[in-house]
């Protein structure tokens, strides 16, 4: 590209869905009316580490970046992050400031259900470490995902929860210190509560009646007995059934939930809910309710957060309602400004921003300030990502395939610190620290590759690594035979340097085998860098022989293994 400018009608984007470190990267191009990109220009993106890499099949051995700049006609500015060999892209917004260097490394992505919806994080069998749950509503499922303890997970764990379930919470309902599940069922029009047993596995469900498809979840204690309480968002499946509605079930307690009490129900002008936010907006001890209100994609677009105040025993009176952007997908209230007041910001999938609305010390809010993210946000986060005691704000976009961070200055702005790729149409999204090294990591469920993406935050570059194989077999040979030398990949495919500390040839026959490591052995492999292990079946001993090569490294997750078998006839 060098310095010059190039002229553009069509973007087309090579991005990096991550998927599965290893796996092809996916394309796809748009010529939005609203975007006139003009120029490109050269930037050096050596100094902001915003791109999140993945490979293509084979690794290359050698990855170059570009941070390049798209300027159109209204006042914001875009992004975009370039990957010039492969070309993967990380969509990126915003205006023309610094971003800061935000170090966010995948691992691999973890498996789950068909088409899930929600997420939810928790220590799911009492061992320390975080684990993941996602409710997936093409195959009536849960997934439980059991944490490493360093960003890694088991295989998935799955059990059936009723007839669509499309979103899923997690807390100690009934009081016995152990996780339990509030599981959405969409399709059949009702909530499932699951007791958790403290091992990683749940009771069978108990189902109480909600309202028309219900589509998101919030645990809090509304009355203030201590027990946790249930608000459901009933959007008919986001719109398509109506009557809409808000239910609040109040814990009996021994996590036993009362009949649903009704609210919203005359709806508003044919909008749907799509989100609540339980918070003390008024100063009372107990949390009153924000929800968010879009129209059906059909309609002209239109939003609105309505507040539902506290009356004190977990009843509710509707106070005011505002407008809050277009198209609401998700909204969440935090203090944003450091005043002492809970401040609002909402997901407008319409215009692919986020709507911050700071309160006055009077309980109105001041006119909402756009900041840009990916395209069609659907989750929100708020949390301290870079250690400043700023909030920041964590966007899930489910059109490109993307999160989008943006640092809090402490005044309710913010400035965008990149955008990175996740799976393929992420619907929701988590942040926690997975790895316990005191840093918020990302996790995102993704409906259209059926998985989880985990991103890894860090002080420096986190590596990680990826084999060309984890199983090599030999053709089955008598004992003359020509010399048969397979060949296994190790490539790093993450921000840190991988270190490779030893390769050890073990199991049942090692004498069998033979690896030449000396490349790999001792090696340290930047970022897109490989080397070979190369492997012979030497054996002249007729029966069947295994063995096990174990890589040692300084990757999350391992050791890894590759598995060795070969039979000699006799």
């Amino acid at each position: 590209m060098g310095q010059q400018a190039r002229k553009l009608s069509e973007i087309r984007l090579i991005y990096c869905g991550c998927a599965g470190l290893g796996q092809i990267l996916r394309s796809f191009s748009f010529n939005r009316p609203h975007y006139s990109p003009q120029t490109i220009e050269q930037s050096d993106s050596n100094r902001h580490n915003l791109v999140t890499i993945t490979t293509l099949g084979q690794p290359p051995s050698r990855f170059s970046f570009r941070q390049v700049q798209l300027k159109r006609s209204d006042p914001l500015t875009l992004f975009f992050l370039v990957a010039l060999i492969l070309g993967p892209v990380i969509w990126v917004d915003s205006s023309r400031v610094r971003a800061q260097n935000l170090i966010l490394t995948p691992t691999l992505n973890a498996p789950v259900g068909r088409h899930p919806g929600g997420l939810t994080v928790g220590d799911f069998n009492a061992d320390g470490f975080l684990d993941v749950a996602t409710v997936n509503s093409d195959s009536d499922d849960a997934t439980i995902l059991l944490g490493n303890g360093n960003g890694t997970f088991r295989s998935g764990v799955s059990f059936g929860v009723g007839k669509s379930p499309m979103f899923v919470a997690a807390g100690d309902l009934n009081g016995d210190e152990i996780l339990d599940l509030v599981v959405a069922e969409t399709g059949a029009d009702g909530l499932l509560v699951m007791f958790g047993k403290g091992n990683g596995l749940f009771g069978r469900p108990m189902s109480y009646p909600s309202g028309k498809g219900p589509t998101f979840v919030v645990l809090s204690d509304l009355d203030g007995d201590q027990d946790l309480d249930v608000v459901a968002v009933n959007s008919g499946r986001f719109g398509y059934y109506p009557p809409f509605s808000l239910s609040v079930f109040l814990n009996q307690g021994e996590g036993r939930l009362g009949e649903a009490r009704i609210y919203e129900s005359a709806g508003r002008d044919g909008m749907f809910p799509t989100g609540v936010s339980a918070a003390d907006l008024n100063r009372d001890g107990l949390p009153d309710l924000a929800i968010a209100w879009s129209q059906p994609s059909w309609r002209t677009p239109n939003g609105l957060v309505s507040f539902l105040i506290n009356e004190g025993d977990g009843t509710f009176i509707v106070a005011k309602e505002i407008q809050a952007g277009l198209t609401l997908s998700a909204l969440i209230q935090a203090d944003l400004d450091m005043d002492g007041d809970l401040d609002l910001v909402t997901a407008s999938a319409f215009t692919d921003s986020l709507v911050v609305l700071i309160q006055e010390s009077d309980g109105s809010y001041q006119r909402g300030r756009h900041f840009g993210v990916g395209f069609s946000p659907v989750a929100l986060a708020v949390v301290d990502l870079d250690g400043d005691t700023r909030l920041d704000l964590v966007a899930a976009n489910r059109a490109s395939s993307s999160v989008s961070i943006l640092l809090g200055k402490g005044d309710g702005s913010f400035r965008p610190a990149g955008h990175y790729g996740v799976g393929a149409t992420p619907t929701s999204l988590a942040v926690k620290d997975f790895d316990r090294d005191g840093l918020p990591d990302l996790v995102t469920a993704n409906s259209d590759s059926n998985d989880v993406s985990i991103l890894l935050s860090g002080s420096e570059g986190i590596p990680s690594i990826t084999l060309s194989t984890d199983a090599v077999a030999f053709d089955d040979h008598g004992q003359r035979r020509e010399r048969q030398v397979k060949t296994v990949t190790v490539s790093n495919v993450g921000l840190g340097p991988l270190k490779i500390t030893n390769i050890v040839l073990e199991g049942r026959d090692p004498w069998a085998f033979s690896v030449r490591d000396g490349e790999c052995r001792g090696a340290t492999l930047t970022t897109g860098k490989l080397c070979a292990l190369q492997i012979d079946y030497t054996s002249q001993t007729p029966g069947n022989h295994q063995a096990r090569i174990t890589i040692l490294d300084n990757a999350p997750g391992g050791p890894r293994f590759v598995t060795l078998s070969g039979t000699v006839k006799g």
